[in-house]
């Protein structure tokens, strides 16, 4: 062996220098998986901030097949009444009514308050709306906040639980 011909006084010198050679594609290769970890995570933020950016513009543009489209099937959709949609076409449905009525001259800003990852694949995004245009209250802001839950299946991420919550002195009496 290799070590046994170097004799006593190299051995250290070259078990040092062949456990650098060994460590150090390790090293590189931890440094590249932090690298793409930190850059998925960029990505995936991009993409449900994406998904805020949709809300609003389906929203504003009274598209409630594009709002729907940002839920999964099986989502659930609590509305600030506390009643619960359950699935996508009556989440869909159930916004349609209401922007062929008094939603259809609405116009909702949404202000992103916190964005956090519980898992690799579940976000939690807290946001405030503010809304304006209501026929029932034409002089009226309406102000929200909004909680969802939005998880990436199959690579694609979309919000599988939202509720809807008016702040008291918003309500319009």
């Amino acid at each position: 062996m290799l070590l046994d011909k170097c004799g006593n006084r190299y051995r250290n010198y070259i078990l040092i220098l062949l456990v650098s050679i060994f460590m150090l594609p390790i090293g590189a290769l931890s440094q590249q998986q932090s690298a793409d970890k930190t850059n998925q995570k960029i990505s995936d933020s991009a993409k449900v901030i994406a998904i805020l950016q949709s809300w609003e513009s389906s929203w504003n543009s009274h598209d409630m097949h594009a709002f729907a489209n940002l839920f999964y099937e099986d989502a659930i959709w609590i509305l600030w009444t506390g009643d619960v949609w359950k699935g996508r076409t009556a989440i869909e449905n159930g916004h349609a009514n209401v922007h062929k009525t008094y939603f259809r001259n609405s116009i909702q800003k949404e202000e992103l308050e916190e964005l956090t990852f519980v898992g690799s694949d579940v976000a939690v995004v807290r946001f405030n709306s503010t809304l304006t245009g209501d026929e029932r209250y034409p002089d009226k802001i309406i102000r929200s906040r909004k909680l969802l839950v939005i998880t990436k299946r199959n690579n694609v991420w979309k919000v599988g639980w939202g509720q809807n919550t008016r702040f008291a002195e918003a309500t319009p009496k």
